[in-house]
């Protein structure tokens, strides 16, 4: 089974869990788990809103959009136009529902398949990739063609290969026999030169390095 199949089979199955983080109805421990292990998912989402605005009236394409909560929340910034794609059917079924709940589905596309294939070239002013590149093993790629279809500013996320969670993660992920793919400040920047970006702000946050590129 290739590796981009067990991400798929991983997420598409853990679809409602991992939505889960971004809720409140929780019991007292999980709320801890989640602030303590998966709290950087949630201020992901709250950074790359602060380095898109203004929203209104943009196009934004969110890569490995999840559960959608990044494309909705772009639309209730008032974002004219967001697509979000994941390989993960179940990802992208609650990605509708909850569209469909904010009074936003008019405004977002949501699509199931595998980026950059998913997506047509150009039209957006921004692309967002957050929480994808843990998964992805041909990055440069990746970057490149988000770069490609977007015309102002790429905000990604690469997560550390050295923080104090890491063999943790790793040994969670081997266990559930699911690729995860980590790096170092040296590899990441270097993702990126080789990707074209040269214009960015870099982010040490929690976990991860936070890339704001302007193109």
């Amino acid at each position: 089974m290739s590796a981009e199949r067990k991400v798929l089979d991983h997420f598409h199955a853990d679809a409602r869990r991992f939505d889960a983080i971004y809720g409140e109805q929780k019991g007292a421990f999980t709320r801890f788990v989640d602030h303590v292990w998966r709290g950087v998912v949630r201020r992901r989402l709250d950074l790359a809103l602060e380095k898109l605005e203004p929203l209104a009236g943009k196009s934004v394409l969110d890569v490995g959009c999840g559960s959608g909560r990044y494309c909705v929340a772009y639309a209730l910034r008032g974002a004219a136009r967001v697509v979000g794609v994941d390989f993960a059917p179940a990802m992208i079924g609650i990605a509708n529902e909850i569209a469909g709940k904010a009074g936003v589905a008019d405004r977002c596309q949501f699509r199931v398949g595998a980026f950059p294939e998913a997506v047509p070239e150009g039209g957006f002013d921004a692309a967002t990739a957050m929480g994808f590149f843990d998964y992805v093993a041909d990055p440069v790629r990746m970057v490149a063609a988000m770069r490609e279809r977007a015309r102002s500013t790429l905000v990604m996320s690469f997560p550390k290969a050295v923080e104090w969670r890491v063999p943790i993660r790793r040994l969670r992920f081997l266990a559930l026999g699911c690729p995860l793919f980590l790096y170092t400040e040296g590899r990441a920047r270097g993702v990126l030169t080789a990707a074209g970006v040269t214009d960015y702000e870099w982010i040490p946050l929690d976990r991860d390095y936070i890339v704001v590129a302007r193109l």
